[in-house]
Parts: structure tokens; C-alpha cells; sequence
């Protein structure tokens, strides 16, 4: 019998049956591995081309899914590849656009092609969003939407938004900030939390909208990302910056309209943002 003991060598009758103890197994063995999968990933998942791997992310985010693991059977995969399908699932899904906090991948050629280990952070979860849906629904009805034009519908929420929280100056909680709970459960957030709460109530209350990621050019120097809303008004597109049209409670007149219904060629003169990858506020 052998006796293997940590960094050494057991000494056996023969040198051919020199054991090295304590090696590590490679990623295509613990990957075969039921238990390090189940406690790392849940399970794993396969595709065979971009087009499976962009239905599984969007699905397993959408669900706040923090630790993705795919082993990926196609004839490519490169970590640029992942990058623009993360992108554009950010652009094309709101709900990972709005929540999406930060993330990291990395991709690994396997035997059986390459493996994805993607590892996501998010402004809110299950549980959370358990609270936030029935605060979403009970706003709404309080807004008697029903019956006006869709102009009228649009001012009442982004009043809404904008009387029910508080710019956080303090970034004292991160991730609350950029998130819809900052609006619905906590009253105070960033332009995060400004735009995924009123894209929220936009699309339960039947509008078409987007979220659009962007920056405003007085902060460009300070490489600060901004985030508001796009919406389709009257068959028309439209940008709506609530955030930065929160003058603060101290003001008489809270609501500013300056960043309103704002056509692209308005908004450009403040903000910036990938015009192709929005439709056309003309």
C-alpha cells in the first residue's frame, strides 16, 4: 500500500511507482464532479453556438443568477465574443440592464471546447424584488393611469419618481443606489435607481421604453456613467432624464421639465450615448 503524504514522494520498491500526493485536478476533472458543480454553479449548462450562449446568459440573469458556468462546444469562443453579448444583453433586456451591477468572466479552452465561468453582482434579487412588485402595482393604481392620453400618463410617473426619492449625494450603500429598491423601498438612490424604477412602471403600464446607458458631458471629465429613459409617446420616441430633472425637495417646484420628452438632436447638446444601439427619438 501506498502512503502518500502532503508534498512529498512515498517510497515505494520500484521508481516507477514514485506517486507525487496532493495534485491538483484540472478544470475538465472537476468539472466532472457532481458536487463541486452543484455547490459552485447549480448545474451547468451547454451551447453549441453564440446565438445558445445569448439565450442562457439572458435567462439566467434575468433570474439574478450570480455564478453562470457554460461549457461552450462551437468553434470559437473569445472573451471579446462574451463581452459584446453581454453588452448587447444589457441594451436588449432591460431587466439585466437595470439591475446588472458588475460582473467577471473568464473563458477556458476544455476538452470538450471552452468552459464560461461568469460571475455577476446585481442591484437587487428574488426576494427583494417580492417587495418591490406589489409597491410597483399599488403606485400605479394610487396614479389613476386609466383614461388619459399617454402624455398625461408619462408626467404622472415621472412626477412619481421624482417626489418619491432623494438624490444620494453620500454613495453610503453602493449597490442600493443604482437600484429600483433604491425608489420603491428606500426613497434615495442614484440615476440607477431614478431610470430602472420609472422603466418598471413605463412597462407595466404599457408603454414601449428602454433604459439608455450614456454619460452627461459636464461629467465626462470625471468619467461618470448616466443612465435614463427612453419612451414611446403618441407612436414617437422620447428621452426623459428624471434624474436630472430632480431639482431637490427643498425647491418649491420640485419637477423640472428642461430634460423631458427631448428629441436625440435635444438631448445630444448634454448627453452622450450609442445613438445606433437606441431607436430613433426624431
Amino acid at each position: 500500500m501506498l502512503l502518500l503524504l502532503a508534498g512529498c514522494t512515498a517510497k515505494t520498491d520500484s521508481k516507477e511507482d514514485i506517486v507525487i500526493a496532493n495534485e491538483e485536478p484540472s478544470l475538465d476533472e472537476l468539472l466532472q464532479d457532481e458536487k463541486y458543480v452543484h455547490t459552485i454553479y447549480g448545474e451547468l449548462f451547454t451551447a453549441t453556438s453564440l446565438a445558445e450562449l445569448e439565450s442562457i446568459l439572458a435567462t439566467q440573469l434575468v433570474q439574478f443568477d450570480q455564478q453562470i458556468g457554460v461549457i461552450y462546444k462551437g468553434q470559437n469562443l473569445s472573451p471579446e465574443n462574451v463581452e459584446q453579448l453581454l453588452t448587447k444583453l444589457k441594451i436588449e433586456h432591460d431587466m439585466i440592464g437595470g439591475t446588472l451591477f458588475y460582473y467577471e468572466f473568464a473563458v477556458v479552452p476544455i476538452e470538450q471546447g471552452f468552459f464560461l465561468d461568469l460571475f455577476s453582482r446585481f442591484t437587487t434579487n428574488k426576494i427583494e424584488m417580492a417587495s418591490i412588485l406589489p409597491k410597483r402595482d399599488a403606485l400605479l393604481s394610487s396614479l389613476q393611469l386609466e383614461g388619459k392620453a399617454e402624455r398625461e400618463q408619462l408626467e404622472a410617473i415621472h412626477r412619481a419618481v421624482i417626489e418619491g426619492m432623494d438624490y444620494n449625494f453620500e454613495y453610503d450603500d453602493l449597490v442600493r443606489d443604482h437600484s429600483p429598491a433604491g425608489f420603491f423601498l428606500y426613497g434615495t438612490g442614484v440615476c440607477q435607481a431614478y431610470a430602472s424604477a420609472m422603466h418598471m412602471l413605463l412597462v407595466e403600464a404599457g408603454f414601449e421604453a428602454k433604459l439608455v446607458y450614456g454619460e452627461l458631458k459636464s461629467a465626462i471629465a470625471n468619467d461618470e456613467k448616466h443612465m435614463w429613459n427612453l419612451v414611446k409617446v403618441d407612436g414617437k420616441w422620447r428621452h426623459v432624464d428624471a434624474t436630472s430633472n430632480d431639482r431637490g425637495a427643498g425647491f418649491a417646484n420640485q419637477v423640472s421639465k428642461v430634460y423631458f420628452m427631448l428629441t436625440d438632436e435635444q438631448l445630444s447638446a448634454t448627453h452622450i450615448w450609442q445613438e445606433a444601439d437606441y431607436p430613433r427619438a426624431n
